[in-house]
């Protein structure tokens, strides 16, 4: 933690604050040699504690302990690492086929008139919507885990051999990571089925989604706008489910820029997941109305 002090027109900043707990009832299990107890300093010098102040001493079996700094992973990107979802970056690609297919799988019936074969067959628009909508969700999904599943471990891989430290996680959370990149392009499928259905033309709906997906994510992480706006950005659109990439957490002592063009997040994964959860349901919910009320 940095202290800056303003006096007149004046600004300082000091050193790091420094910390200090003590310990009086400490106690060993086991066997251990014979000897005071001794202390380590942890940590390089350069932005740490006072060199005066003492970072371990005894004194009548009570134990006093100082330092300072962040307590913490290092921030990715900071010298040569890596994260697992950094195996990803082929989804835009695939996002931006999936839209494609997605769209044009209601979008060609309206431009070759086969909708009035399809809704002469079942009256019932809303079912048939349905139907359409867990069609290229599941094929999507099961497509994207199988993509996802090899591309994470055999990028992690890769990385290493080169030599890169790959932050570790937990087994949940990379099942999370593959699995959630999967529902995402199969949830943006559903979004784009929907505003397909919407507006009946390939090239309009296909932009549309998008612009609604990528363009906000483009402009969030690549520093085209402020922080603020950009963080605004990843919790309104859809482009807010990209949160479920992310692997490393934020660390609430740490000084770090925990921004988005860092690989960093305003909502929690599954929140982030959700807003486009919203986005599809409510495009969705459009279509089925506006299919029921038009003519084929």
């Amino acid at each position: 933690m940095q202290v800056s002090q303003q006096i007149g027109k004046e600004t300082g900043t000091g050193g790091p604050t420094l910390a200090t707990a003590v310990f009086d009832h400490v106690s060993m299990q086991g066997k251990a040699s014979p000897g005071a107890w001794s202390g380590d300093d942890v940590g390089g010098s350069s932005g740490g504690p006072p060199t005066s102040a003492p970072g371990f001493k005894e004194s009548g079996g009570r134990f006093t302990v100082s330092g300072s700094g962040d307590i913490a992973p290092a921030l990715p990107g900071e010298g040569p690492q890596s994260k697992i979802e950094n195996g990803l970056v082929g989804v835009f690609a695939g996002l931006i086929v999936v839209v494609v297919v997605a769209t044009m799988f209601i979008t060609a019936e309206y431009r070759r008139g086969l909708i009035r074969t399809t809704l002469a067959a079942s009256p019932r628009r809303g079912r048939v919507l349905a139907a359409k909508a867990i069609v290229i969700g599941s094929v999507t999904f099961v497509t994207g885990l199988a993509a996802a599943g090899v591309a994470v471990p055999l990028v992690v891989w890769l990385e290493r051999h080169k030599g890169f430290y790959v932050f570790p996680v937990t087994s949940l959370t990379e099942l999370r990571v593959i699995a959630g990149t999967a529902a995402l392009l199969a949830v943006a499928a559903v979004l784009a089925l929907g505003i397909g259905t919407v507006l009946r033309r390939s090239a309009g709906a296909v932009t549309a989604v998008i612009v609604a997906i990528v363009l906000p994510y483009v402009l969030a992480v690549a520093s085209v706008l402020p922080a603020g706006a950009a963080e605004w950005l990843l919790r309104l659109t859809p482009a807010a489910a990209f949160a479920i990439q992310q692997s490393m957490p934020q660390y609430p002592q740490v000084i770090g820029n925990y921004t988005p063009n860092k690989g960093y997040y305003p909502l929690a994964p599954w929140a982030g997941f959700a807003v486009l959860c919203a986005w599809a349901a409510l495009a969705l919910g459009l279509a089925v109305v506006l299919l029921r009320r038009r003519d084929a």
